[in-house]
Parts: structure tokens; C-alpha cells; sequence
């Protein structure tokens, strides 16, 4: 089995370019530009990254790591680094999110992001023949009015980003917040997404929002639908798409908020699936969560449920069946599936 899902043709829907760093990596980034992290060692960044207890905690650990991408290298290195372990696991595609505002608010600029973001791409397809796009995230912290001027700022990338989001603290009423954002991202061809983080305040009324007033085309985790049954029905009569990351954390030295969050997620896929939703696993964010990339989070899930080979190659194909891309490439991923599936039938 293990060795049969880490072969299988995957998507990767759901993971961050400023997660993706590893704690060496981090380190050497720091160690170039001379950055005073109060880490020496990769212990030490392990360490760190074990005091994640909740989301809050979460982004503020990577708000200090990702301190070290200073310049269109880091972007480029980091990125690169994510496809090449994506590609060893079988991921073939991958949609990939970014923050603009965690760097343009450092002084650092939108051109310099992309710069290093774009070669990776175009790297990634040449040495790995692993294609993907970029989603813009717009931080639900921060105004609507400094999302609106990174929206403006991206228009001379529009070729370059496939979509926006919206991540990083589930603050009250986001979803208001943003509705007239999304409304001129999608008047600008942007396709449309948001995180719904799971089991924070007022899961359930910011996944209607998502649904009504963004009209989001996909949900980030917002597993939390499977506790309303109207919310499931819309979803299936929407045919959303979801990417559930049942991420494998460090383990926390103040409690078990790692096993707890990698069952509880795991725990909603399964009647996800039953359902008939569509949904996929990602990878969130692996530098900070053990370095576990899209095989691992699929082995791991798969032995954690019990899941047959079936449910899982259904897992890989609901990522095709969600990417943003044209139907003809959806097809070709979808029959590779099949031909792997046939040369390795049990």
C-alpha cells in the first residue's frame, strides 16, 4: 500500500509557499543574510515549531520564520525545494499559495516574490515535469483596504495567478469583510477560494458565508461543514470542492494538539466521502509540520482510517477533479491514474 500511494499521480491543492521551509533551510536562510533568529541549531527550530497549540500559535511561529525570505532567491529556493520532495512522493500538480502582505509589509516587493516563485515553476516543469499555479492570499487580519491595493498591485501578474484566497487568523466576520475584494478579483478572471479553518469560532456560519457571499468555487480545510447537514447539501449541489490537510504537527510539549488535530481531521474525511463530497488531502504547510509531504500525509491517513486502495485513489482523483485547470490536462491526469492504477492492480 505504501508503496502503491506514494507512486500515485496527486495533487497538492493546499499548501504554502512560507510553510514549506525546513528547519535546515530556515537556518541557512538566516545564517546568509545575517538574520538574529535566537535559533542555532535544528533542534532548536524543531523546538519552536512544537509550541504550535492552535492556530493563533501556528502563525505566529511561522510570522517569525518566515522572516528569513528576504529576497527573490529564498522565494525561488523554497519553492523549488517543496516540488522536488512533491515530486519524489507522485504529486504531478500542484496549486500553491502565497502572501503577498507577509512580505510586502517587510519591505519587500511583489516583483521579487514572484520572480523567485515563477522560476520554480518554470524549473520544476523542466527538470521534474511537475506543473503548477499560484493562489494570492489576501491575510483575514489585515484591512480589506490593504487586500484591495494587493489586489491592484497583482493585476500586472495576471497571467501569472490562477486565484485568491483568504488565510491566516479566522478573525470575526471576515467573510463581510472581504465580499467586495472577492467581488473585483472575480470581475478580474481570479478564481476564488478561502480558508475555513477547522473547529474555530463560527466554523459553520463563515462556510455559508463563503458559500453566499464570497461565492467561493472551493474551501480550504472547512471540513466542519459534515456538522450541518444543509451546509453538506449545498455543498454537493454546488459540487464544492474541499482540501482537507490532516497535517502531522510536532508533537507539543503542553499537550496532545498534534495527534488530536491529525484524527480530528482524518475523522471528517471519511463521511466527507461518504457523502459524496468532493474532497482531497494537501499538505498545508510541511516544513512546519515534520516535513511531511503528500505521500506521507496519504500513507498516514490511509493507515490511520483503514482506508482500501479505491477510497484512496478516489482521494487522488477528487485533487484533479478540483484543480483549476482546462479539462483537456484534467483528462490526461485522470486516465494516468487509471494506467498506474491498471499497472499496479493487485
Amino acid at each position: 500500500m505504501k508503496e502503491f500511494l506514494y507512486g500515485l499521480p496527486k495533487t497538492d491543492l493546499h499548501t504554502h509557499v512560507e510553510g514549506v521551509m525546513e528547519p535546515l533551510q530556515i537556518l541557512e536562510f538566516a545564517h546568509r543574510h545575517r538574520v538574529n533568529l535566537p535559533y542555532d541549531t535544528e533542534a532548536q527550530v524543531q523546538q519552536r515549531m512544537s509550541e504550535v497549540v492552535d492556530l493563533p500559535s501556528f502563525i505566529q511561529v511561522r510570522s517569525e520564520l518566515l522572516s528569513v525570505m528576504l529576497t527573490e532567491r529564498e522565494f525561488h529556493e523554497a519553492a523549488m525545494a517543496y516540488f522536488r520532495r512533491s515530486a519524489e512522493q507522485g504529486v504531478v500538480y500542484v496549486e500553491m499559495f502565497f502572501d503577498p502582505q507577509c512580505h510586502t509589509d517587510r519591505g519587500i516587493a511583489l516583483d521579487d516574490v514572484m520572480a523567485g516563485l515563477l522560476r520554480a515553476q518554470r524549473e520544476a516543469v523542466q527538470e521534474l515535469g511537475l506543473r503548477s499555479q499560484l493562489i494570492m492570499c489576501f491575510n483575514r487580519d489585515l484591512s480589506a483596504e490593504s487586500a484591495m491595493v494587493t489586489l491592484e498591485d497583482s493585476i500586472r501578474f495576471r497571467n501569472d495567478i490562477v486565484g485568491v484566497g483568504l488565510d491566516n487568523p479566522e478573525v470575526e466576520g471576515f467573510v463581510e469583510k472581504f465580499a467586495q475584494v472577492f467581488k473585483e478579483a472575480e470581475k478580474l478572471g481570479y478564481r476564488l477560494t478561502t480558508h475555513c479553518d477547522v473547529d474555530q469560532r463560527d466554523s459553520l456560519r463563515n462556510i455559508r458565508g463563503a458559500f453566499d457571499t464570497l461565492q467561493v468555487e472551493r474551501l480550504d480545510h472547512g471540513v466542519n461543514v459534515m456538522e450541518d447537514a444543509s451546509l453538506v447539501q449545498e455543498a454537493l449541489r454546488r459540487n464544492m470542492g474541499f482540501t482537507a490537510c490532516p497535517t502531522i504537527l510536532y508533537p507539543s510539549p503542553s499537550g496532545d494538539f498534534a495527534a488530536t488535530y491529525f484524527k480530528r481531521v482524518t475523522g471528517f474525511v471519511k463521511p466527507m466521502l461518504e457523502q459524496g463530497l468532493l474532497v482531497t488531502l494537501g499538505t498545508d504547510d510541511a516544513g512546519m509540520m515534520m516535513n511531511q509531504y503528500c505521500g506521507d500525509i496519504y500513507c498516514a491517513t490511509q493507515r490511520q482510517m483503514n482506508f482500501s486502495r479505491e477510497t484512496m485513489v478516489t482521494l487522488a482523483r477528487n485533487g484533479f477533479t478540483m484543480a483549476w485547470i482546462p479539462e483537456s490536462d484534467r483528462k490526461g491526469y485522470l486516465d494516468s491514474i487509471d494506467a498506474y492504477c491498471k499497472r499496479h492492480a493487485p
